[in-house]
């Protein structure tokens, strides 16, 4: 007869982290709150306090050890938990490791006879939404995947007008407000220093953008003014010692500065 089991015991550090980010990201809630509830990630909130919450997950993870005890596939003296469960708060919470902490409370979950349809199954169900929700480029990834097109306009220079920048071929310089028209399928985009600040403001971010100073001519503020103030990635450089590079990239840019998808 089996006497150990896939179903841990799950302690109070591992309820800690749970219930803490379900804290944080308002999945518990006051009666007043879930009432208004509104947003995505507060469909699923218990009402209950941190440590109710806590002793709900631990009650069906006794549960479940319970279940399986009874039918000898562990020792229930060996297995369950002793002593009530009260909250103690987790400072740094990691939305990777909270995935994680909540996929192992769903399996030493299982086997409870009331698990499928408790309030702490749709509370780790939500944890796992919410974390998930919080990843580092999951707001930027596009709702509808599609294959990245590639742009196959002509690369622009933006310039004041009354400035002289370097002539490259396959490089077209443009006025600022003459920009938006290209700006979509425009390869690449190199913006002047001193022309960043007349663009239009409400461009869309994109790649393939940089900003060109003249050694010499502008200082590292007043560069970095000019690619912080584009509120997009970009990257400076420096004529004319990026000439060589440049060009190149004008023969033949790099995918990460052409491939774009549609915002549609």
């Amino acid at each position: 007869m089996a006497t150990t089991s896939p179903t841990p015991v799950l302690t109070d550090d591992h309820i800690d982290l749970l219930i803490t980010a379900a804290a944080d990201w308002r999945l518990l809630a006051s009666p007043t709150t879930a009432a208004f509830a509104q947003s995505a990630l507060e469909r699923h909130v218990i009402v209950a306090s941190s440590t109710e919450a806590g002793r709900m997950l631990r009650a069906e993870n006794t549960a479940s050890v319970r279940w399986l005890s009874d039918r000898g596939r562990n020792r229930l003296v060996d297995r369950a938990p002793t002593g009530a469960y009260t909250h103690t708060r987790v400072e740094t919470i990691d939305p990777v490791e909270v995935i994680k902490a909540a996929h192992s409370a769903q399996a030493a979950c299982k086997d409870s006879p009331t698990w499928s349809s408790s309030p702490t199954a749709r509370l780790m169900a939500a944890l796992i939404t919410a974390a998930t929700h919080r990843l580092p480029g999951y707001a930027d990834a596009p709702w509808f995947w599609t294959r990245p097109q590639l742009r196959s306009g002509t690369s622009i220079g933006v310039a004041l007008t009354h400035s002289t920048p370097p002539q490259l071929p396959g490089l077209t310089w443009v006025a600022p407000d003459q920009a938006r028209e290209h700006w979509d399928e425009a390869p690449l985009v190199v913006i002047r220093c001193d022309a960043a600040a007349a663009l239009p403001a409400d461009l869309p971010a994109r790649s393939g953008v940089f900003v060109l100073s003249f050694d010499g001519q502008e200082d590292a503020n007043l560069v970095w003014e000019a690619v912080s103030g584009l509120n997009m990635p970009a990257l400076a450089l420096l004529w004319p010692s990026c000439q060589p590079w440049l060009q190149q990239q004008l023969r033949d840019p790099a995918p990460e500065f052409v491939e774009h998808r549609s915002r549609s």
